[in-house]
């Protein structure tokens, strides 16, 4: 394991950490979070991703059995997940398999290899049902699509291997993130590309689905230190909200990425781009987070943006 496992006081006890779905979006800006480093794994279903040096790759196509040189190690964060909501609706089974039995493969690999290790599972507020209330973590349970109902499942079946194996496992709910890295299935990454290349095919407007909806955004850095603080002081059996307590409409942030590319774009609703169920408001609760745990969110959506937007410019 690395030394720099450490950071502001919250830092993890000795031993090697795992973590799940490493090559996505949240993946490497976790491993450099946690200071990952000789030692600890990363695992995907492909090893042709960046981790930092030392890490070890090993391939693990969830929710097949672990790969036989996957040992003990201290800590587990299982993000690997189908996480794209519009993706879910159009591969359920798929979404099934990977989020439900692909935990259920991890627990149970946790229970012969570290049964005395920690997991922190990352699930969703997709998981809650709609509401014009702040959530709370004791926010009623009632997903919208195939994604959170997938997420609910897998939660689930977390604290049930949690009871009968007595496995310490703390779970993470995050509100939606973004930043460097994410795929275009995603809303802002899709939209920073048509934006951007909007001028060069002579358009002077972009359509859009729905810009009403209202969300509790958060910059990617700032959700993987929060998985650092729950997964380092977390209560084990508990559920966190990853959340601001603030929201913003989708039009909120589409208007501030075309403010930020200083182009003259205008917005093109198109009912055909809605999706089939949508929830209109989620927004979060960030007290037991905060209160518990410390944590605040250190970059603003609008800086976040900014990152987001120049990263993608810099590529296209």
């Amino acid at each position: 394991m690395s030394d720099i496992h450490y950071h502001r006081n919250i830092s993890l006890e000795p031993g090697p950490v795992l973590i799940t779905g490493a090559a996505g979006f949240a993946g490497y800006h976790l491993m450099n979070e946690l200071g990952m480093g000789k030692g600890d794994i990363a695992v995907d279903v492909t090893d042709s991703f960046k981790v930092p040096d030392g890490v070890r790759k090993i391939c693990w196509n969830l929710p097949s059995p672990p790969p036989e040189e996957l040992g003990e190690v201290r800590y587990i964060v299982h993000l690997a997940a189908m996480s794209s909501v519009s993706k879910s609706l159009r591969e359920i089974h798929k979404a099934y398999e990977i989020n439900l039995m692909g935990t259920v493969s991890v627990l149970e690999y946790m229970v012969s290899k570290c049964p005395r290790g920690r997991m922190l599972l990352a699930s969703s507020a997709e998981v809650y049902k709609s509401t014009d209330d702040l959530i709370t973590e004791n926010s009623e349970i009632g997903p919208q699509n195939p994604y959170g109902t997938t997420k609910a499942a897998a939660e689930i079946a977390a604290f049930q291997f949690a009871r009968n194996y007595e496995l310490d496992i703390v779970i993470t709910r995050a509100f939606p993130h973004f930043g460097p890295g994410q795929s275009e299935d995603f809303a802002f990454p899709s939209f920073c590309r048509r934006i951007i290349e909007s001028p060069r095919s002579g358009n002077s407007s972009i359509r859009v689905g729905n810009l009403n909806p209202v969300r509790d955004y958060l910059y990617v850095t700032d959700v993987a230190r929060a998985y650092r603080y729950i997964l380092s002081r977390g209560h084990s059996g508990s559920i966190y909200n990853i959340c601001t307590g603030q929201g913003n409409s989708i039009g909120d942030m589409v208007r501030m990425l075309i403010e930020i590319s200083g182009l003259d774009i205008e917005l093109e609703v198109d009912s055909d781009l809605f999706r089939p169920a949508d929830v209109e408001f989620q927004v979060g609760d960030p007290s037991r987070l905060q209160s518990l745990l410390g944590w605040k969110p250190e970059v603003d959506r609008l800086d976040g943006l900014k990152k987001l937007f120049s990263w993608w410019k810099a590529r296209i």
